[in-house]
């Protein structure tokens, strides 16, 4: 995984499509774009290694869809929290600890970025797993 401190080609689509916040982190490929130039935690790399396999060879046609289908980013973005849930828990052991990162995910993941499509109750039931 390489990283960049530039925006991610696609950085025109993106603004047009989400209300960012100007924290996001993006990945292209290989590349994980952190424009801000902050510190990475590994559960964030982690995550960001999700979307990396995800994209495969084509991240174009992965950004493009990602884009235009809030249920398929739903999808994947889900794996890519869960796994970063999962790195976070091994991290900290302390369980109010990971209770509290895993209601800020799922707040996240409930968020206008992917689509409103769950509540932050019912995504916290979804990155652990839980139906």
């Amino acid at each position: 995984m390489k990283f960049s401190t530039d925006f991610p080609p696609n950085i025109e689509e993106v603004r047009e499509a989400f209300p960012l916040s100007g924290k996001e982190i993006f990945t292209w490929g290989d590349t994980i774009f952190n424009p801000n130039g902050n510190k990475l935690p590994a559960q964030l790399i982690a995550h960001e290694e999700v979307h990396e396999r995800q994209q495969g060879m084509d991240p174009d046609l992965w950004w493009k869809r990602y884009i235009k289908n809030p249920a398929w980013r739903l999808e994947q973005e889900l794996e890519a929290h869960q796994v970063e849930y999962r790195v976070y828990c091994r991290t900290y052991g302390d369980r109010n600890r990971q209770w509290a990162y895993l209601r800020e995910i799922s707040k996240r993941l409930a968020s206008p970025m992917y689509g409103n499509m769950v509540t932050t109750a019912e995504a916290m039931k979804l990155i652990r797993g839980k139906k």
